[in-house]
């Protein structure tokens, strides 16, 4: 925990008139706290819909603001997390992209690819939604991009949505069992 930045809250203790409990600030977009009881801060917390004073509202403009703001916030997410970092080279014939459970035996057929002398990188992705700002920039600089995935291809189909100037060639099993290197080292090998 010490490596993680404080988290600082902002906090507002004294009454404003009038106070907006539903405004957000301009960088973070996000709203400032009131602790419940303070005088001339009382609002309404809760999973409704607002305006800015607190009220709730079903007014169709301010769904289509807040569906706007949401989304806006989970997109400068990618402004905070870590690039995503390639194992290999940082260009090649192959990059084999996972996420999740999938990385010891990726990490373990990349290595045995590149003992053959095949130009294999594995990208192993620990945040997906935002996706790494860099992403795109590492699946330009391969000729193919396998994904492998122990489901029937929903980050595949995600990248394609997310990304969709590339090509994505998948490597998917979908039997409860975790892979077995041998079965990505020949599914890489049947595309080179």
């Amino acid at each position: 925990m010490k490596d993680y930045p404080s988290v600082t809250p902002p906090v507002i203790t004294e009454a404003e008139t009038p106070y907006w409990p539903y405004k957000r600030d301009e960088q973070r977009l996000a709203r400032r706290w009131a602790f419940p009881g303070t005088p001339g801060l009382e609002h309404r917390i809760g999973g409704l819909e607002k305006d800015n004073n607190g009220n709730v509202s079903s007014d169709p403009i301010v769904h289509e603001r807040m569906v706007k703001e949401r989304a806006d916030k989970v997109a400068k997410l990618a402004e905070f997390i870590p690039e995503q970092q390639v194992i290999g080279e940082d260009s090649g014939d192959v990059l084999i992209i996972g996420w999740g459970g999938t990385f010891g035996h990726l990490y373990t057929a990349v290595k045995q690819l590149q003992s053959e002398g095949k130009k294999v990188s594995l990208a192993h992705f620990d945040y997906i939604f935002p996706l790494p700002k860099n992403t795109a920039d590492i699946f330009s600089k391969f000729k193919k991009l396998i994904v492998c995935e122990l489901n029937s291809g929903q980050f595949a189909d995600y990248l394609r949505a997310r990304h969709q100037q590339f090509n994505y060639l998948q490597c998917n099993k979908v039997q409860g069992q975790p892979f077995i290197v041998k079965e990505i080292v020949d599914a890489v090998n049947a595309i080179l």
